[in-house]
């Protein structure tokens, strides 16, 4: 067994994430501590009120409500952000960065909002901040960006980001049943109750890329500027339209590095019955890279959890207990340099897509959509008619364009009087097989 080592920490919050990290610390501590040498020896809880009847496993000698009881201890070294919310979390930190603590940070709301404040002073105080466990999972995914693949220059990235998305859109392409049935499983509930929020609209995500992307690539975004569509439109019919054409839809967070530029958004994405991201399911995520020296590359992990997230804590508690004794060289956070590439608008990305539009069963519909399309210089590489229950509906798959051309066509079609309902568009995940 390695010479024991004493690091003194202090948790900030005790909600669910807090008292099951405290708890899986207990649990955990002796295997760590026999493994690596290092003693994570909990110091102090700032709790909101200490009034609370807290578990029976909590020592009551661990918790304050005074800042300054952390302040002034000149031991404690690290502490890790379980509170969540911007305010008073943001002022807490920077008290804390400012004396020279160290931050291990599960709170996405406020690394999504503030990072580039945070890390300029993190910078300036000489400070580590860890974010990694503000991406709810168990997979270190900064750490294998800024690390393994160092060598690496990172073409794109398609990512299921979401675990509780995933494990609803997985019953319900599964089970063919509407989102509205699936909230209705027992299991769901509880993975919600451990995110306290279920991600209809994408903001849950667009959080976590909003982290990843000033992270691992230099990107200083809001998430409130990240493009993000949710789940909460998608119906049985697109996912029986999907399988029709072999696709499976995904809500994906896509990255691409091009030269003067990047592309960040959030939205459901058809991803080919080949693609590897297929099999992820339920509640897992998966990062799947793109990069010049390896080619194809992807982690998978849970992405929702409490044990999860305290995995990740526990990672980052011995990575600054490592980086305390024996020094480094990097600098405080993972990426202070911030590049000045733009983040172009979603209507100047390229894909490809499909689009479903309910129109009049009669002669020359989809002539007409197409002339549309054309004059946009937008190809068709397929077409479906069918009628179900009396509506004609088009399904056609189009070749790499511009969005915002195809959403200027879309507006086109949806004012032909043949058409009889809301254009459905997809964008499809492009996949190049190695």
């Amino acid at each position: 067994m390695p010479a024991r080592k004493n690091v003194n920490f202090v948790l900030l919050g005790l909600g669910k994430l807090g008292e099951g990290f405290y708890n899986i610390l207990q649990e955990k501590k002796e295997q760590i501590e026999i493994e690596t040498g290092f003693n994570l020896n909990l110091k102090k809880i700032l709790v909101k009120h200490d009034h609370f009847k807290r578990p029976h496993q909590i020592n009551p000698k661990l918790l304050t409500t005074n800042l300054d009881d952390i302040l002034k201890d000149q031991t404690i070294k690290i502490a890790i952000d379980a509170v969540g919310g911007i305010e008073p979390t943001y002022s807490i930190i920077t008290k804390l960065v400012e004396r020279g603590i160290h931050i291990i940070s599960a709170n996405r709301m406020l690394l999504a909002s503030r990072m580039h404040e945070l890390a300029k002073l993190a910078n300036e105080n000489s400070v580590y901040i860890h974010p990694g466990p503000s991406l709810g999972g168990g997979i270190p995914i900064l750490e294998t960006l800024n690390e393994y693949l160092v060598a690496n220059r990172i073409k794109s990235m398609a990512a299921v980001v979401s675990g509780t998305s995933n494990y609803i859109l997985s019953e319900m392409s599964r089970r063919e049943v509407s989102l509205k049935e699936v909230l209705k499983d027992q299991k769901i509930q509880k993975l919600a109750e451990s995110l306290s929020i279920i991600d209809y609209e994408g903001s849950d995500a667009a959080q976590k890329v909003s982290i990843i992307a000033s992270g691992a690539f230099g990107i200083d975004i809001n998430f409130l500027n990240i493009f993000a569509e949710g789940i909460s439109d998608i119906t049985v019919f697109d996912i029986r339209s999907a399988r029709q054409f072999n696709y499976e839809i995904k809500l994906l967070a896509i990255f691409k590095d091009h030269d003067n530029k990047f592309e960040i958004h959030v939205h459901p994405t058809l991803v080919p019955k080949d693609h590897p991201l297929i099999l992820i399911r339920k509640e897992y995520n998966a990062f799947f890279i793109q990069t010049d020296m390896l080619g194809q590359y992807m982690v998978y992990g849970r992405g929702v959890g409490i044990k999860p997230a305290s995995s990740s804590i526990l990672s980052s508690l011995v990575a600054l207990a490592r980086v305390l004794r024996y020094g480094s060289s990097k600098k405080a956070q993972y990426s202070l340099s911030w590049n000045d590439k733009r983040v172009i608008d979603i209507s100047e990305i390229e894909s490809s897509y499909y689009i479903r539009i309910p129109c009049q069963d009669m002669p020359g519909v989809v002539g007409r959509i197409a002339t549309i399309l054309g004059d946009q210089n937008i190809n068709i590489s397929s077409v479906h008619a069918e009628t179900l229950g009396g509506l004609g509906y088009a399904h056609l798959l189009i070749e790499q364009a511009k969005e915002g051309l195809l959403n200027k066509s879309i507006k086109k079609i949806s004012k032909l009087d043949i058409v009889k309902g809301d254009v459905k568009m997809f964008r499809i995940l492009e996949f190049i097989k190695p």
